[in-house]
């Protein structure tokens, strides 16, 4: 099935003031809605990607096992370890260079620890499965920290794509860390608009400006303009086909 959408206009902007911001104890989380620039009724989703949590835990914090079901969560770490053990039986340390991807479908239990002595600064990513109730998993993948750098790096991609890891989605995931000055394209496919987080740092992209915590929205149609950054900065990119089907069942993502 495929969706009719609204076309975006240009690039659009999810500014840092659309986030939801929470802090308790040793859990700091923006909660970022990453179609909210779009005005859609009843969905701050952009297509598939439902939720974007950009946190950062303090040593010592558990999260004790809960369950999700029908969100595809992928867990991308900037520094520090978190160790995963899950209904399954795995236990996995995660860290920039162990890269987590929890497939929930008809229901996935985990529970989440800070190890180590360093705070965890990441993103959780909660992706809305193509349907409802599919057979659960959980995926870990090894990163090489240096493919990142000055150019894009892929992460994750639908079922079947060259990507480490998938979702079931029409989702890709990138991620970059550019020097100071360095200017280099944006990924395009024919039918995947671009979502684009400034995890850290500063860019400039065409005329629109972008720092730390920004994302911003640029159609599949749009000709891709440079991204460069003007400071030291961690970039993340998705191409979402967003009239691909996608479930809203899901505990998080929907």
């Amino acid at each position: 099935m495929t969706l009719e959408v609204a076309p975006i206009k240009g690039i659009g902007v999810v500014s840092p003031e659309t986030h939801l911001v929470r802090a308790q104890g040793p859990f700091q989380l923006r909660r970022i809605r990453p179609g909210i620039s779009l005005r859609q009724r009843d969905d701050a989703g952009f297509g598939g990607l439902g939720i974007v949590d950009h946190a950062r835990l303090q040593p010592g914090l558990v999260v004790r096992m809960h369950e999700h079901r029908n969100d595809e969560i992928i867990s991308y770490l900037r520094s520090g370890n978190m160790e995963h053990t899950d209904s399954a039986g795995q236990s996995e340390v995660i860290s920039p260079g162990r890269l987590m991807v929890m497939n929930a479908g008809s229901g996935f239990s985990h529970e989440e620890e800070v190890v180590g002595k360093d705070q965890i600064e990441m993103l959780q990513i909660f992706v809305r499965p193509e349907t409802a109730d599919m057979e659960p998993g959980v995926q870990f993948v090894s990163l090489d920290e240096t493919a990142r750098t000055d150019q894009w790096r892929l992460l994750t991609g639908p079922v079947g794509s060259a990507a480490p890891s998938f979702v079931r989605q029409a989702i890709y995931l990138y991620d970059t860390h550019l020097s100071a000055g360095k200017s280099i394209s944006l990924p395009s496919m024919p039918g995947f608009d671009r979502w684009l987080y400034v995890f850290r740092g500063s860019v400039l992209v065409g005329h629109q400006e972008a720092e730390t915590h920004t994302a911003l929205t640029i159609s599949a149609d749009e000709a891709a303009p440079d991204v460069t950054a003007t400071t030291e900065t961690d970039l993340v990119l998705f191409l979402i086909d967003r009239r691909a089907a996608f479930s809203r069942e899901g505990t998080i993502s929907g």
